[in-house]
């Protein structure tokens, strides 16, 4: 018989930004126990985690009555306004001792949010994840954390039931570089990945085949592995649509820039994204829908090829 589990000490989280991405990271702490409070900006992303137990809450300055405050939202612009709403809260109110934001945004926005947060009197730090909503579903994804000594360290029970590992990576916004740079990694991967997989096909060699074989090899990795069943079925089901791709590469490549950083092959895997997104070959698809616009280029049309 499985013991109750025992969430007396659990902070109270009060979890701001419901995309597939949150939703999926909240609905892991209600498995797990913690209470939960929840907003986002079209209220109805709430109902199927209030209906399993979570609080509605009517306003983001209403977060700061929880423990912890944890943020997942799409943009710079939008974790600006998360800051400017919090700096709203009443101190009176203010029960919260930390904000910790998990979006992956630009360092100069991170650094923006821990200056409103410390105004605010609210530990900060940035906790971005590695993992689409099904990494997370089954506990694999992992966290690059960094900023304030406390604020992680009130975190990082919350990481824990959210995933396998988190990588501490300094004391300001260095875990937002870890990402941007991780994801770069990934978009220059997959772009090369449809690359091959089209120079194959045109070859006349299936791509199925080919795959099996580069998994297999030294180059071969968990992502090429994960995103065969794109390449080769053409089901490009989102995991992480192309136009978010886009962003994060644009994001580390202004990074680039401001550090005096040339990195022209980003620069390149940015135009074949753009080049994807501006066709409407991949609106809204997953990320490995570049393989239909490389395919275009080389002037042919890919079918779907079975296991």
């Amino acid at each position: 018989m499985t013991e109750p589990q025992d969430t007396s000490t659990r902070p109270r989280v009060a979890w701001l930004g419901l995309g597939r991405m949150g939703t999926a990271m909240a609905g892991r702490l209600l498995d797990a126990g913690f209470p939960l409070a929840v907003w986002n900006r079209t209220p109805a992303r709430a109902d199927g985690l209030v209906a399993r137990g979570a609080v509605r809450l009517d306003r983001i300055e209403d977060a700061v009555e929880s423990d912890l405050i944890f943020s997942m939202v799409l943009d710079d612009g939008a974790l600006d306004d998360l800051a400017a709403a919090l700096a709203e809260a009443p101190p009176a109110r203010r029960r919260a001792t930390a904000w910790i934001d998990g979006s992956t945004v630009s360092v100069e926005a991170a650094q923006r949010a821990a200056l409103a947060a410390h105004r605010a009197g609210l530990a900060y730090a940035s906790a971005p994840i590695s993992g689409n909503p099904g990494v997370v579903e089954s506990g694999r994804a992992i966290f690059a954390v960094s900023g304030d000594e406390g604020a992680i360290d009130a975190v990082e029970p919350v990481l824990a039931a959210l995933g396998r590992a988190t990588y501490r990576v300094g004391s300001a916004a260095q875990a937002n570089v870890v990402k941007l740079a991780t994801n770069a990694l990934l978009a220059v991967t997959m772009q090369a990945l449809a690359e091959a997989a089209v120079l194959a096909d045109r070859a006349g060699v299936a791509r199925r085949d080919l795959l099996a074989f580069v998994n297999d090899s030294a180059v071969g990795s968990p992502f090429s592995t994960y995103k065969t069943p794109a390449l080769v079925g053409l089901d490009f089901t989102p995991a992480f649509t192309a136009e978010g791709q886009r962003k994060d590469v644009r994001l580390a490549l202004g990074l680039g820039q401001d550090l005096e950083v040339p990195m022209p092959v980003l620069a390149a895997t940015e135009v074949a994204y753009s080049r994807l997104i501006a066709s409407g070959l991949g609106a809204g698809l997953d990320l490995a829908a570049v393989v239909l616009q490389v395919a275009r280029d080389a002037g042919i049309e890919l079918t779907a090829e079975g296991d």
